[in-house]
């Protein structure tokens, strides 16, 4: 089926080397890709209204799987071949080598990472991440994980992370995004595993029933279910506490606090903040460092309006003839310009990729064209 693109007009403007074109996609949603041969500069933005009943985001790990990479256009495909109606997507996080991404993530309300403090070297604190809720409220803040179990007998224990290698003395909860088994772990821990199946969830409780123990490493992860996985001394106390066919309740919270995330991703750092250029205010903000900051590269960001109806996707290609890329400082004007008033960073770059309509609008800056990245951001019309 061929899809319909209404134009909604192309001009060049009085400043002949500077060429605008605007397209409406669907109901609701804008491209306008900005060539500027004064500047060197070739920009793609998408602004969607996201109070539109048809419309919703969704954040997308590549493969569902938090170790693994794929291109944004591989993302979309994937999704596509599941009945979904992808109108537009754009790479997210930044990641590691194996493909897990930096920062939180909750994915279709499922925590794909949860971590208390970041990955990043950069930064001591956690990187600034996007979130929104299941009415699409949109949100940009640095949320920091917490995480409760609660025992039989009452206590309330500490969980650390989710999907992400255990401290020592700690619970760990692992779900289908780590894989088909609990990592492996090389140190010479004592470690109980304990296989949970859901039965209910009351507000931002989830109760679970003990249906499994053991104590062997790399075990298996239920695709219904989670391994709650307890190291050294949690691992000797909790095989005290917890039998099987015992019921247990964990609440997962992020704070500040958010209702019902049904999307949470990372990025690095905030560029604006209500409004102001927040790179300006501190060019060190959330431990950019200068040659991050002040070259030149590729870039992609996430942003919203003031009444936070309208959501952004925007790229700048760099490192090619056609278009330089921005400073970090130019990139938080340039989104303060097109009507952002909170903006976040997105990995840059050869990862920046726009997808629009199944086809790539940017220009990746990699000679081998679009990157493997770890994550995206999707609008689906439903």
């Amino acid at each position: 089926m061929k899809s319909i693109i209404i134009l909604i007009f192309s001009f060049i403007s009085i400043f002949p080397q500077i060429n605008i074109q605007e397209t409406q996609i669907t109901d609701g949603v804008i491209h306008k890709k900005i060539i500027n041969q004064n500047d060197t500069l070739v920009i793609n933005i998408l602004k969607v209204d996201v109070k539109r009943p048809d419309l919703t985001i969704r954040t997308v790990k590549a493969n569902e799987l938090l170790n693994t990479k794929e291109t944004t256009s591989q993302m979309v495909s994937r999704y596509k071949l599941s009945g979904y109606h992808i109108v537009a997507a754009i790479n997210a996080d930044f990641f590691e080598d194996d493909g897990e991404v930096i920062s939180n993530m909750i994915s279709n309300g499922e925590i794909v990472k949860a971590v208390k403090f970041s990955d990043s070297p950069y930064n001591s604190f956690t990187n600034s991440q996007f979130a929104s809720d299941d009415e699409d409220n949109l949100f940009i803040d640095q949320f920091v994980f917490s995480g409760n179990l609660i025992l039989p007998n009452g206590n309330v224990e500490e969980i650390r992370r989710v999907n992400s290698n255990a401290d020592s003395n700690s619970i760990t909860i692992f779900n289908r995004f780590q894989g088909k088994s609990t990592p492996v772990s090389l140190k010479e821990w004592y470690v109980v595993d304990y296989v949970l199946f859901p039965l209910q969830k009351n507000g931002d409780t989830l109760v679970f029933i003990t249906t499994g123990k053991t104590t062997l490493r790399n075990y298996e992860i239920p695709e219904q279910g989670v391994i709650l996985s307890a190291n050294n001394k949690f691992a000797y106390y909790l095989d005290r506490e917890i039998k099987i066919g015992d019921t247990l309740k964990i609440i997962y919270n992020f704070s500040p606090k958010v209702k019902n995330i049904k999307s949470l991703i990372g990025g690095w750092p905030v560029l604006v903040k209500d409004g102001m250029n927040m790179v300006r205010r501190n060019p060190s903000i959330e431990g950019i460092t200068e040659k991050f900051s002040k070259q030149r590269h590729p870039r992609s960001g996430i942003g919203f309006s003031s009444d936070k109806r309208t959501l952004y996707f925007i790229t700048v290609d760099g490192r090619q003839q056609m278009s330089r890329g921005m400073t970090l400082l130019e990139f938080a004007n340039l989104m303060i310009t097109e009507g952002v008033y909170n903006g976040l960073n997105l990995d840059g770059g050869g990862s920046t990729t726009l997808v629009i309509n199944d086809k790539v609008v940017n220009s990746p800056s990699d000679l081998t064209g679009e990157r493997l990245v770890g994550n995206c951001i999707m609008i689906i019309r439903q």
